[in-house]
């Protein structure tokens, strides 16, 4: 059985005050799944809060690998509790932080050089149109996706991609921490 005992991880949701958008990841098939996992798109940042470090510490260091970030102006957003089991040998209970990461970057001026190579692409939605695909307002809307390169970290920018409602991981529809998690966002860009 995978991840059966409580634990700490960290979440960062990348976002562009100026361009009211949110940043979302896509990685590539992890061995430590022991299902299937479709490709679903995820929050910017994420990942397990080592011994002996902080949670702020953590989300720094993620940011760091997964995205070749630094220099984060984090807002907390508050802590989700997560207790669901995605597949019968693979269990998920965790204590999500949630944190806000202003960036002034667009898509197209990011680099991930020295990100980490389990992430696939880059998506950029308006916050508008991805809390319109949470509510089931929408079915699909447009995004922008940055694919990168596995081993050279290069990425190829795509515009205008369809970004439809069963691309989120199913178990957010349901859980409404995260509707208020992107509404504190939403305030946040609006302020």
């Amino acid at each position: 059985m995978q991840n059966p005992y409580w634990h700490k991880v960290v979440t960062g949701i990348l976002f562009n005050k100026q361009t009211n958008s949110l940043y979302f990841q896509t990685i590539y098939p992890k061995k430590s799944y022991t299902f299937d996992r479709p490709d679903y798109i995820d929050f910017s940042i994420g990942g397990h809060v080592e011994d002996n470090e902080t949670i702020r510490e953590a989300l720094i260091r993620e940011a760091k690998e997964e995205l070749d970030l630094s220099d984060l102006k984090l807002s907390f957003l508050g802590i989700r509790i997560c207790n669901c089991d995605p597949a019968p040998t693979y269990r998920i209970r965790e204590f999500q932080y949630f944190y806000a990461i202003e960036t002034r970057q667009n898509l197209q001026e990011m680099s991930f050089l020295h990100s980490d190579k389990e992430v696939k692409s880059i998506i950029e939605v308006k916050i508008d149109d991805f809390l319109n695909l949470l509510l089931k307002i929408k079915s699909a809307v447009l995004a922008d996706e940055m694919i990168l390169n596995r081993e050279t970290r290069q990425g190829t920018y795509v515009k205008n991609i369809t970004l439809t409602a069963d691309r989120i991981i199913p178990d957010y529809y349901d859980d409404k921490s995260i509707f208020e998690k992107i509404l504190t966002l939403k305030a946040l860009i609006e302020e």
